[in-house]
């Protein structure tokens, strides 16, 4: 009963290799096919660009650049309004060139057959005009002008409203980071320091001076405390990224070259 039992674990275990293999063949998913990033960097000489450079990089955002590519069209309809009085008239012009040929022939009983060619050159030119001035349109001039300034000035005040939204972002992450860097270094600290107790303790126990439930708890502290420390690195590495795409500014690809990135 036994030497079944075992046959036919190992054939249930070859049928679920065998699935597990044809679904990384479906979906290709390899080793190789992972992206590894490295994202250890050495807070404690990490330096953050000024504000200053942040801002002025800050208007290559393509929020920013699509409301300015919005505010330039608004700015080239309001110049076409502007010589919307042209619009009253029209012109026309026209030019024709050619030659008329003519033949003939003349006969009758007393004369004999003769030809007869006659042609004529001529040039046609045609040049006109026409001035159509709806009333409507006409005492509206200035106000389709008036109008396409304002809008040029939306344009412009949505721009400066992104970019204000964006420099806000800037400046709250901006300040995050360099608080969350320092409470970081006073986070490493408490880690060394319950490293350190936990090493003492775990010595004081093999001596017989420290019980278990002393050390368990010490061991549960640096826990807690590695855990606490690890998921402020993890904050402040999802900031840094943050920051960097919204200011068009390179920081972790700076501190922290090369950033390796394998793919096959």
């Amino acid at each position: 009963m036994k030497k079944w039992y075992i046959m036919l674990s190992l054939c249930c275990f070859s049928l679920a290799l065998h699935a597990q293999q044809a679904g990384d063949q479906e979906t290709g998913a390899t080793p190789a096919d992972s992206v590894v990033i490295n994202l250890d960097v050495d807070f404690a000489t990490l330096q953050l660009p000024p504000l200053s450079v942040l801002y002025a990089n800050a208007t290559s955002n393509p929020t920013v650049k699509m409301l300015e590519k919005e505010k330039q069209l608004q700015k080239k309809l309001l110049a076409k309004e502007k010589r919307g009085w042209l619009s009253f008239f029209t012109a026309r012009a026209a030019y024709s060139h050619g030659v008329t040929d003519n033949y003939g022939t003349v006969t009758d009983i007393m004369t004999p057959i003769f030809y007869q060619y006659s042609g004529i050159e001529q040039d046609y030119w045609n040049v006109g005009g026409n001035v159509n001035i709806p009333l409507e349109t006409l005492f509206d001039l200035g106000g389709k002008v008036k109008r396409q300034r304002i809008l040029v000035e939306k344009a412009e005040y949505a721009k400066e409203q992104a970019y204000d939204q964006l420099k806000q972002q800037i400046a709250h992450l901006y300040v995050s980071i360099l608080s969350n860097i320092e409470t970081l270094k006073r986070s490493a600290e408490h880690l060394a320091l319950y490293k350190g107790a936990t090493a003492v303790t775990e010595q004081e126990y093999r001596n017989r001076r420290a019980t278990i439930s002393e050390l368990a708890e010490l061991k549960r502290e640096e826990f807690e405390a590695n855990r606490n420390y690890e998921n402020l690195r993890a904050t402040i590495n999802e900031q840094l990224l943050v920051l960097e795409i919204i200011s068009h500014t390179p920081i972790l690809t700076i501190q922290n070259e090369p950033t390796t990135i394998t793919e096959k």
